[in-house]
């Protein structure tokens, strides 16, 4: 059989991790929340430096501050800005969905998994965080955990089609064939090529129903 390859998605959802926005007067927070909308990552950066420089004690600056490093490939800056965040307000939520991702990023994928689980406690109706958690466990071998991840995201947002795929791979490794061909063939009708990964799923439809001795 060949190789089995697994494509998982970790990634910051746009409208969900746009930094929090409280006017306060301050341009600079405004500024560099343009900035991120755009991707001018650096301008961002400084804007929220002086934002920071205004106030030390407001979160999102910080959290802002960690999505543009994180962007931009920093992520042990980001994850230092996301702490800050962690800090000031121990209940932002997005704040440790993000330092998940930056420590999926670095390698630590055991670590992420409870950074998202913390997300899940305080936000329990999150699909991204349920999709994400299965991603680590599935890293981590643990496939049984990774599929009633995937389902809890399905059942949260039944349009997460990346979700489809990820339980199939697990299904598959787990040799239920049976539930992993059905999820691929729901996410092929579902997502096509949306997700560049077209090609992947037909190959693994294919080796299910055609198997070839090693």
């Amino acid at each position: 059989m060949k190789n089995l390859i697994i494509v998982l998605t970790f990634a910051l959802i746009s409208n969900i991790f746009t930094p929090k926005l409280y006017s306060q007067g301050d341009s600079y927070i405004q500024n560099a929340f343009n900035a991120i909308q755009s991707k001018n990552y650096k301008v961002a950066i400084e804007n929220y430096n002086n934002a920071i420089q205004k106030s030390e004690n407001y979160a999102p600056s910080f959290y802002g501050r960690g999505l543009a490093y994180y962007y931009i490939g920093d992520f042990d800056k980001a994850i230092n800005d996301f702490n800050k965040a962690i800090k000031i307000d121990e209940n932002y939520f997005e704040a440790y969905y993000a330092k998940g991702i930056c420590l999926v990023n670095t390698g630590k994928v055991g670590d992420a998994a409870v950074h998202f689980t913390k997300t899940l406690e305080i936000a329990n109706a999150y699909p991204e965080a349920y999709y994400a958690r299965g991603n680590a466990n599935y890293l981590m071998k643990i496939y049984d955990k990774a599929i009633l991840d995937y389902n809890k995201a399905l059942e949260l947002q039944p349009k997460f089609y990346l979700a489809y795929y990820g339980r199939a791979v697990s299904q598959k490794l787990l040799n239920n064939e049976k539930a992993a061909l059905a999820d691929f063939y729901q996410y092929k009708d579902k997502a096509g090529n949306d997700d560049g990964l077209e090609a992947e799923v037909k190959r693994l439809i294919n080796e299910i129903e055609h198997p070839q001795e090693d």
